[in-house]
């Protein structure tokens, strides 16, 4: 047996840090839970990007969005940017994805899906062994293509056809809530975690290994399969935070997402009646508890292969979901709590147990965090991110004291950045006399905007000399200068 640690990194898509049992008891988790009570979590965990690719880009490299440049959806993140995945080979780790990667574009302009060609193009990386340091590879994205299409057509014909009509039903933007037509069985979540078994019970002993399995859910359509939508038909769901009101006064094109989507100038539209907010979020929590069902069946392959014990995992998912919060649905250029906030556990030996920390953490923290956990003796070039190890082992109260997220659209002219400290949240809007100003600690539903309220105004400008320094600091630290003249 190898004297490494092996590492689990499981991440979701568009899942809220307020959707998990041990903080929502009306969200059933029980092997979420069971992680939380061996490791830490880390209550003030924040996204780098309240979409998609930056932030998956983000925690893969320990860089910012405008440092690897994948700043939005659509984009892909370079070749050229060195991983996680690298780094862990360097030490010798055997490295395996599996699910929604969204490193890489998936639609062509005029949203054209490339299916064919993403999984031919990413497949003959696989084989190569270059898709971003992985050495295998499966892939499955939010939009149903890759690997797993092809196999549930070779599986059930019947079933892959049932899922093309299921899927083309999340063009209904007026609904976008149904029970999926699929089984648990044959569901691209099962799918996922089968892969993910596969790659636990064939590995070698000799050495480390290194899992990734990233599941495409909760991130909409909210549609589970009917047996998990069951269990949620009697649970109360309580009104969301906020109301449409909030977004009065914003700049028009955030305005605008209210009512069109989260892309500027059409979209799909957040408006739902309460009712239908209910059914929504129970399909939302009822997606998270089949992920966590899956989650269980990993863990016990880690058992049942004697490697459980020098398991290092962090559960993360990439940003949250607004969930009818101040009147809106799914993500964007928004960044209240329930969006940028994110489900954060490090579990493995030398991490506290039963643990919960207020510590600020970001994505880019996540790979120093596990070289350094992993007892790397050097950090790689290029790292933004800061380790918190020893906040995880008890030694350090805090590391940061903010956190930044950015949401980038420069083909739409759309650039807003946030600073989280423990007190206060500041959102700066480019060329917009706006902003937003929150003491979350007064208004935790952040009602109650003070970017403009004279008494406010020394704060205020504390926070921009602190964003100020921020921004300086992020800067990309690549190339290293190595001569002095």
């Amino acid at each position: 047996m190898s004297n490494k640690k092996h590492i689990w990194l499981i991440t979701t898509d568009q899942m809220r840090a307020d959707a998990q049992g041990f903080e929502n008891a009306a969200v059933i988790t029980p092997h979420l839970d069971a992680l939380a009570d061996e490791g830490t979590v880390f209550n003030r965990a924040y996204c780098a990007s309240p979409v998609c690719t930056p932030s998956r880009a983000s925690i893969f490299t320990g860089r910012y969005p405008h440092v690897h440049r994948a700043w939005n959806i659509g984009l892909s993140l370079s070749e050229e940017d060195q991983t996680l995945c690298d780094h862990l080979k360097q030490s010798g780790y055997r490295t395996v994805g599996v699910g929604k990667m969204h490193f890489r574009q998936q639609l062509k302009t005029g949203f054209v899906y490339e299916a064919e060609e993403v999984s031919v193009r990413d497949r003959g990386r696989e084989r190569d062994g270059t898709y971003y340091g992985f050495d295998e590879h499966h892939i499955s994205e939010d939009n149903m293509i890759g690997e797993y299409v092809d196999d549930l057509a070779e599986r059930s014909p019947e079933a892959a056809a049932r899922l093309k009509k299921d899927l083309y039903r999340s063009e209904d933007a007026e609904e976008d809530v149904w029970e999926s037509a699929l089984s648990p069985e044959l569901h691209q979540s099962r799918w996922i975690a089968d892969k993910s078994i596969r790659a636990i019970e064939e590995h070698s002993p000799e050495g480390p290994l290194f899992l990734w399995s990233s599941f495409v859910d909760p991130h909409h359509p909210f549609n589970p399969p009917e047996e998990y939508a069951k269990r949620y038909e009697k649970t109360d769901i309580p009104d969301p935070c906020g109301d449409h009101g909030d977004i009065l006064g914003r700049p028009e094109h955030l305005r605008l997402q209210k009512s069109n989507g989260y892309w500027p100038g059409g979209g799909e539209p957040h408006s739902r009646d309460r009712e239908h907010m209910k059914r929504l979020t129970r399909n939302y929590y009822a997606m998270i508890t089949f992920i966590d069902e899956e989650i269980g069946r990993i863990r016990h392959a880690w058992k049942e292969k004697g490697m459980d014990d020098e398991l290092i995992v962090v559960f993360t998912s990439d940003h949250g979901e607004l969930l009818g919060d101040h009147g809106l649905l799914y993500k964007g250029p928004w960044f209240y709590e329930g969006l940028t906030r994110i489900p954060m556990i490090v579990r493995g030996p030398g991490v506290r147990q039963g643990a919960v920390t207020d510590a600020l953490m970001e994505h880019v923290d996540i790979v120093p965090t596990l070289l350094e956990l992993i007892g790397r003796p050097d950090m790689p070039e290029g790292i933004q991110g800061v380790s918190q190890q020893p906040v995880a082992a008890g030694h350090a109260e805090r590391i940061r004291s903010s956190a930044m997220t950015s949401y980038d659209a420069h083909d739409r002219g759309v650039h807003a950045k946030c600073l989280r400290t423990d007190k206060y949240k500041l959102v700066i809007f480019a060329d917009e006399a706006y902003g937003e100003l929150f003491d979350l600690e007064a208004d935790p539903k952040e009602r109650h905007n003070l970017f403009s309220d004279p008494s406010h105004l020394e704060i205020k400008q504390r926070l921009m000399e602190i964003f100020i320094h921020r921004l300086m600091q992020d800067q990309d630290p690549l190339p290293v200068r190595r001569a002095f003249w």
